[in-house]
């Protein structure tokens, strides 16, 4: 306890450090100082801040990287979703994606702009709903055809927190993301450094999912279907 103590103090300490720096307009030593945290910490605010950093210095790629962690922790934060449609508007190579259906799209951004936390404290009010008309069950106190109405959507509620965890949780341990941190590279048809087998080019700040990786290159596939291999120098992880 006493070591979990000194260790939080010493975190608290060395973000007011970066703080500072920041706040001094040394933004370079303010971003070096939240990396040293990143190593072993994660919270929006550390993001939020490295991103600001990273933005002041002029590297946009960073800079998105930063935000979207920020964003992934704290998803309603006003601030974060602010800056972070801010850098995304001066990203070269925007790709806008398609328009889906209605209540796919309702659905989607249900999920995006929940997180583990809230779902778990959405699970944990429905199972004390669920206690409650039970016990009021046992003494007859609900209508039958209320009763009937409630189970069925309490039971459609359970099933779909059911969902959205197992979603959620594949969509944080299967899907790997990258931010391209470079701040112009081509995009190869093979995990390979020659002339002819440059197939597209992409500026800092794009955002690709992974599907691949072979000694020092990820296989990138970006949301418009463009696919192609990048040098991992070039890019920064999720």
């Amino acid at each position: 306890m006493l070591l979990s103590i000194v260790t939080t103090q010493s975190s608290d300490s060395l973000f007011q450090l970066g703080n500072t720096y920041y706040e001094n307009e040394q933004y370079e030593t303010a971003a070096s100082t939240y990396e040293q945290l990143e190593n072993d910490y994660s919270h929006e605010y550390l993001y939020l801040n490295l991103g600001n950093s990273y933005y002041r210095m002029g590297e946009l790629g960073n800079a998105v990287w930063a935000y979207e962690k920020a964003y992934s922790i704290a998803p309603r934060d006003q601030d974060i979703i602010y800056n972070l449609n801010f850098v995304r508007s001066q990203v070269r190579d925007r790709i806008i994606p398609p328009d889906n259906f209605f209540i796919f799209s309702l659905y989607t951004a249900f999920l995006d702009k929940t997180t583990i936390l809230d779902i778990s404290v959405l699970g944990g009010l429905l199972f004390i709903i669920i206690s409650i008309i039970y016990l009021m069950n046992s003494y007859l106190l609900i209508p039958e055809k209320l009763n009937s109405i409630i189970n069925s959507t309490l039971i459609f509620t359970l099933v779909f927190l059911i969902w959205v965890s197992v979603d959620k949780y594949w969509k944080f341990t299967d899907i790997n993301e990258a931010i391209v941190i470079s701040t112009s590279v081509d995009v190869r048809s093979a995990p390979i450094q020659r002339g002819e087998n440059v197939v597209f080019r992409v500026h800092e700040g794009t955002k690709a999912q992974i599907t691949a990786v072979d000694s020092g290159w990820y296989e990138i596939i970006l949301l418009d279907g463009k696919k192609g291999w990048l040098s991992t120098q070039d890019m920064r992880k999720l």
